[in-house]
């Protein structure tokens, strides 16, 4: 994505050089534009930036609630969809590191990366 030097709330792009920077400035600019969408059951799902913005401050408080800290690292397990993103971008707010893993990885496999990784959460879908 190409930002402008100077953002319309005055920041700059040296102050947006994070993506939950991205997302707050995303969500305090453009509220209520629709920043993603789902296809559930072939119907579509929108979101706004602000709803993004909350969910993924909720995903955030609630992982630190848990005890996430800074550096910690999350797996992230599941399809390719809207909450599983919102997981790296809350991580990401914490200062943790997310984990992608494919969802059909043998076990054998995810149990080396997740041991490895020293991954001490989790975020999956399913089973």
């Amino acid at each position: 994505m190409s930002l402008s030097p100077n953002q319309p709330d005055g920041q700059t792009n040296a102050t947006l050089d994070t993506f939950p920077k991205l997302l707050l400035n995303h969500a305090r600019v453009r509220g209520n534009k629709v920043a993603m969408r789902e296809k559930d059951l072939g119907i579509l799902q929108s979101w706004t930036w602000s709803e993004v913005s909350d969910e993924v401050r909720a995903l955030a408080c609630g992982l630190a609630a848990l005890g996430f800290k800074r550096g910690d690292k999350l797996a992230i397990i599941g399809d390719n969809r809207p909450r599983l993103y919102w997981g790296f971008a809350a991580v990401q707010c914490l200062g943790g590191i997310p984990v992608p893993l494919y969802q059909d990885s043998v076990a054998d496999e995810m149990a080396y990366v997740l041991g490895d990784a020293e991954v001490r959460f989790a975020l999956v879908e399913d089973q």
